[in-house]
């Protein structure tokens, strides 16, 4: 067995797998998350290191794989944040947008993936390679169906019926609690926190916990995202006009987990569109093997990207 780094990275954490002949070792560190000032490689490179210092590594490797969310964009960046994980490690690596690492541990070949976390990517692949990339515009042009589109919903709906202007729910007492008051203070507190996104991403737990508790407007509110998330499948699947086996959706991401009301809801739209809602066969961790082999479809797709996604 040849030892093979993956790295599976986001805002919340950074995760490593060594796999090797003698046993596989899981290292994790903290996240990451861009400032405007920068390009961001030096921050991954950070919390690479923190997950690498938390198990022993060899001196030399046969591959790494880098699934980041937000991976830099420009081609030179990629390129240095690559180089330094060669360096690192004393392997070649490819580095790939974190959705591609997925796909390829949930469904090792073609489908469709919606990867939902505190954004939305939506990744599809045939059989030959070719695919579709939807969303990924961030919180303020897309997103959608994401933790933060279902927690700022929730949060709108709170202050809605807290003004008596919405229906009544019983987000307006989670909201309370989670900004800490309704007062001055408290929303400038809200708004002048450098993790506003996230926090507010954060809300979409609220929001499943009361759909969970039937909830109407909880309820509506992940009806609507189910729909914006099926709507991304069946716009990917008929790009590539995928049909057979390959016409399949799967998930990547905490927010999704089988039986929550935003499953339950997602599972209903798409077998009305007749799409199969499948459960991912591994985790992205797991994706990267698929990736450093060149298996089928994924060698096309990292050949049509210059290698590094």
């Amino acid at each position: 067995m040849t030892t093979t780094v993956t790295i599976d990275g986001g805002k919340s954490e950074l995760r490593l797998l060594l796999r090797a002949a003698a046993g596989h070792q899981l290292g994790v560190g903290p996240g990451f998350s861009y400032q405007p000032h920068e390009d961001g490689v030096d921050r991954i490179l950070a919390a690479v290191r923190g997950a690498a210092a938390t198990i022993s590594l060899p001196g030399q490797v046969a591959g790494v794989v880098a699934g980041l969310t937000g991976v830099p964009g420009e081609p030179a960046q990629r390129r240095r944040l690559a180089l330094a994980l060669e360096r690192q490690f004393g392997g070649p690596a490819v580095v790939v947008e974190d959705s591609v690492l997925a796909h390829a541990g949930a469904l090792g070949g073609p489908g469709v993936l919606l990867c939902v976390g505190t954004g939305t990517t939506v990744l599809a692949v045939d059989a030959d390679g070719d695919h579709a990339r939807l969303d990924g515009w961030g919180p303020h042009l897309g997103d959608r169906g994401s933790a933060y589109a279902i927690g700022l919903a929730g949060m709108r709906a709170a202050t809605a019926s807290y003004d008596r202007v919405g229906p009544a729910t019983v987000l307006v007492d989670r909201l309370v609690a989670a900004l800490g008051g309704v007062d001055l203070a408290a929303l400038q507190r809200y708004y002048r926190d450098p993790a506003m996104i996230s926090r507010t991403a954060a809300f979409a737990r609220e929001v499943l916990d009361a759909a969970a508790g039937a909830d109407a407007v909880a309820v509506r509110i992940c009806a609507g995202a189910a729909a914006d998330l099926a709507d991304a499948a069946q716009a990917a699947t008929d790009r590539l006009g995928l049909g057979g086996a390959a016409r399949r959706v799967s998930f990547s991401g905490r927010l999704l987990t089988p039986g929550n009301p935003l499953h339950q809801a997602l599972s209903a739209e798409l077998e009305a569109r007749g799409l199969p809602l499948v459960t991912p066969r591994a985790e992205p961790l797991d994706g990267g093997p698929a990736l450093l082999s060149g298996a089928a479809p994924y060698a096309r797709l990292l050949a049509c990207q210059g290698g590094d996604a």
